[in-house]
């Protein structure tokens, strides 16, 4: 074996994320919010209530197909707790009129109803040190006669929600 094989660092080796991007995604409302793992790992911590399984779910809905997807699944929710509908609104919680009422209403930070209009963006730029290359993935979401609607975009180019996005 050649001395050099044992030299080379395979620590950063792969596809690693280097930063995630939100804005409007669930309870991250308004502001542009980001972590830098910079392609190293990472621990998330947080109490209850403080948006790790938001920024999971945020992510995972860049790199598994949306029928795929079981939101909350990291906070041991129930299947169909939150959606990506309940994302795009920004549901916070819900309101009981009284002790018949079974669900409640949702209570939501955007889209009130149907005269609103609101997007979100989730953007996770990741890069390969070994081959020198980088890819954005985005998605774009939206509400459409009731409907989430998404666009999707790759790139391979860093992008940011700020400079690419928020207008």
């Amino acid at each position: 074996m050649n001395e050099l094989e044992f030299n080379i660092d395979n620590s950063q080796i792969g596809f690693r994320l280097q930063y995630l991007e939100l804005l409007n995604w669930g309870t991250f409302h308004n502001d542009i919010w980001r972590i830098d793992p910079n392609g190293n790992n990472s621990l998330l911590t947080g109490s209850i209530g403080s948006g790790k399984s938001t920024l999971v779910d945020a992510l995972t809905s860049l790199i598994v197909p949306h029928h795929k997807i079981n939101f909350n699944k990291a906070a041991g929710a129930e299947k169909n707790e939150r959606s990506l509908m309940t994302y795009i609104k920004g549901e916070y919680k819900n309101t009981k009129k009284d002790e018949t009422d079974a669900k409640g209403k949702a209570v939501t930070l955007r889209y009130k109803d149907t005269s609103d209009t609101t997007f979100s963006v989730v953007l996770a730029n990741f890069s390969n040190v070994g081959y020198a290359t980088n890819i954005t993935l985005a998605q774009v979401f939206w509400i459409e006669n009731d409907k989430a609607q998404k666009l999707l975009i790759i790139s391979n180019k860093p992008l940011t929600v700020k400079e690419h996005f928020r207008n």
